[in-house]
This record gives C-alpha cells, sequence and structure tokens, in this order.
C-alpha cells in the first residue's frame, strides 16, 4: 500500500488505510442497496443505470488507490476525476428523477448544464454547512489533470532538482507530489463520503457505520493537526 513519507505520516498512513477500508464496505453496501427492489424503488432501466453508474464510481476509486500505490499519479488522479465526475452524475439523477428520462433518451446530456439548471432553481435557498463542493473538487482535478494547472501537473514530476523519467514516479515521490496525493486523498474521502449518504443506511449496516466513524475521526485528528 502506498506510505506517506511526509510529517505526520503516521495520522495519514491510518487515514489512508481506514479510507480503503470505507471504500471496500460502502461499494458492498451500496450495490446491495441498489439491487434490492425492496429497498430502492426503480424502474429496472433506472435501476441499471444507476447501478452502472455506481459501479463506475468505486472502480476508479479502487484504481486510484492501486495506481497510488504504483506511484503513477498522473493515471490516479485521471481515475480520481473520473470518480468524482461519476459521483457528481449520481447524485443529479437520483436528487432529480424528471432527468433520468433525458439521460436515457438525449445523446448529448450534458452533466453541466444540467448542474447549473438545480443551481439556477436553488440559488435562492441559503444553504448552510456546505463547506465541500465535490463539483469544485472535480473541476480542481481536471485543471490539474488537463495541465491547466502546470506547476502542480509538471513540477511534481522533478525529484531533488532532477526529472524522472520512468513510467511512474519513481520510488521516491517529491514533497510536493506528495501533498498533491494528501489533497486528492482528503477530497476523495469527502466526496464519497457524500456519495454515500445518497443511500438510506437506516441502521441496515451497522458495520458500515463503524467504518464511516472510524475514518471520520482520522479525518478529523488529521485536520485539527494542521488547523
Amino acid at each position: 500500500m502506498f506510505q506517506f513519507t511526509i510529517k505526520d505520516r503516521d495520522i495519514l498512513n491510518d487515514f489512508l488505510k481506514k479510507y480503503s477500508e470505507f471504500v471496500n464496505k460502502s461499494f458492498k453496501f451500496t450495490m446491495t442497496y441498489l439491487s434490492n427492489p425492496a429497498l430502492t424503488d426503480y424502474r429496472e432501466n433506472e435501476r441499471l443505470i444507476l447501478i452502472s453508474v455506481n459501479k463506475s464510481v468505486y472502480q476508479n476509486l479502487y484504481s486510484f488507490l492501486r495506481l497510488n500505490d504504483s506511484n503513477m499519479q498522473y493515471a490516479a488522479f485521471a481515475c480520481l476525476e473520473n470518480a468524482v465526475y461519476a459521483i457528481r452524475l449520481y447524485n443529479i439523477l437520483v436528487t432529480n428523477p424528471g432527468y433520468m428520462h433525458d439521460f436515457i433518451t438525449k445523446p448529448d446530456f450534458s452533466l453541466d448544464f444540467y448542474e447549473y439548471e438545480v443551481d439556477q432553481k436553488n440559488k435562492d435557498k441559503e444553504i448552510k454547512g456546505e463547506e465541500f463542493s465535490v463539483k469544485e473538487f472535480y473541476f480542481g482535478l481536471h485543471r490539474v489533470n488537463t495541465f491547466e494547472l502546470k506547476n502542480s501537473s509538471i513540477s511534481t514530476q522533478i525529484i531533488d532538482k532532477n526529472v524522472y523519467l520512468g513510467l511512474s514516479c519513481g520510488r521516491e515521490v517529491s514533497d510536493e507530489l506528495q501533498d498533491e496525493v494528501r489533497k486528492n486523498l482528503i477530497g476523495a474521502y469527502l466526496s464519497l463520503s457524500k456519495h454515500t449518504k445518497m443511500f438510506f443506511n437506516g441502521g441496515l449496516d451497522k458495520e458500515l457505520d463503524d467504518i464511516e466513524d472510524e475514518v471520520n475521526a482520522a479525518f478529523f485528528e488529521y485536520i485539527k493537526k494542521f488547523s
């Protein structure tokens, strides 16, 4: 498993371990939930779409974690971007059932357009406690992955003033790149936490609740350390 080597790495590695467990348990719970007609009231074609989108979330998160293990950060960040996109798509389809028909029937369906439409409808509503935006995190990732943020995209490949020429970022990962991985891991956790809350648990899976409490505690321990 990828190991942080920057300061306070024990806290970060504990958070990474708990987050990996959270991904595993959350995937099993959400897929069981979606596949059970007794728990979800969807038409079969809608259920199939939601299962596919949900599976995309977790396949890309698994890839993000595994590619981090191999220090292949370009690929890792691209997978994380795809995972966060799928989280955005799932949210818009579930919270706005009328958009599901458009998603099925319109080949030019634009997630950005429908999110904008929802934002316009809600612009007069005061949203309290919204400190993390999955959408903004996605756009930040996209800017790194498309080299719009050149400093983050390119200088992370420099180790001790030398550019690593191999396929991955080498055995030793620069401090700047580790900071980028850390930032994206925290964003991945907050995104998945919001996604998991889209599914009604209601005490159906106490193990998921316990794991979520543990990873949340590890997260706040780290945030408190640097606040």
